[in-house]
């Protein structure tokens, strides 16, 4: 049986009668929605992750909540809402470069958390089958450049610090992980993205920094939609949490990303 790029099963391979697509509905803000140095749009993360889903032989279809600028709290009033038209199977929320916390109190850090959390309550309450994986945010590379022309502009030079407490915050919102069960399987780690992979604006990923975080995201959703050995999974770092060091991570431009 010949094994596709990556290492994943062909999808011409899959077994008859295919399993029930799964709904994946991703949430977030202009990283999410997929913007370029170009100002235009692009499938974001989800072109080399939908791949991946393929060819593991897992049924899918995308949905899509997401918008520029926006942080965390602008999904709030909106979850609910998201969660009846879709009725997703699984849900990616990766929100929170857009929230300015390097600035913020003790008081507004912890009610960015209770936010975080909060749309998880309102995912997992809308459907008790349903699973959901919070996301640590990439680091932007906080330096302005003239040539940049995609909304937000150049980069901030606050971005990365405030991006650090997010992280934090994410973490300590979703630390009682455990208290979901397979719900809530675990996080999506997109801050250990090389600078590299990130446009001249240092905020949105390039088309090949796209291909890292549907490669990322695949890593880790995918053992939880069928089982996937891991020697299987293409691309990626284990067991890093905010602070520490990220011991398993190679770069993606040495595991074949676009042989």
């Amino acid at each position: 049986m010949p094994a596709a790029r990556g290492g994943v099963q062909a999808a011409a391979e899959c077994p008859s009668p295919a399993p029930a697509s799964k709904v994946i509905l991703t949430v977030g803000d202009s990283i999410t929605e997929g913007a370029t140095m170009a100002g235009s749009v692009s499938p974001s993360y989800r072109a080399e992750l939908g791949r991946l889903l393929t060819e593991a032989c897992i049924p899918h279809a995308f949905a899509v909540a997401a918008v520029g600028g926006t942080t965390c709290g602008y999904w709030t009033s909106r979850m609910a809402g998201l969660m009846a038209q879709h009725q997703p199977d699984v849900v990616l929320i990766a929100c929170g470069t857009n929230d300015r916390l390097d600035n913020k109190t003790s008081a507004q850090v912890s009610a960015f958390e209770g936010v975080y959390r909060g749309l998880f309550d309102t995912v997992l309450d809308a459907d008790p089958d349903v699973i959901a994986f919070p996301a640590w945010v990439q680091y932007s590379a906080g330096r302005p450049s003239a040539g940049c022309t995609t909304p937000p502009g150049p980069s901030p030079s606050w971005l990365p610090a405030s991006e650090a407490r997010v992280n934090d915050a994410i973490y300590r919102a979703m630390r009682v992980i455990d208290e979901f069960g397979q719900r809530v399987p675990g996080w999506i780690d997109y801050q250990s993205i090389p600078e590299g992979y990130l446009d001249q604006c240092g905020v949105h990923p390039t088309q090949g920094g796209y291909d890292v975080m549907g490669r990322l995201a695949y890593n880790t959703i995918a053992p939880h939609l069928v089982t996937v050995p891991a020697a299987d999974l293409p691309c990626g770092l284990t067991g890093r949490r905010p602070g520490g060091v990220a011991p398993n991570w190679t770069p993606c431009e040495q595991m074949n990303l676009n042989p």
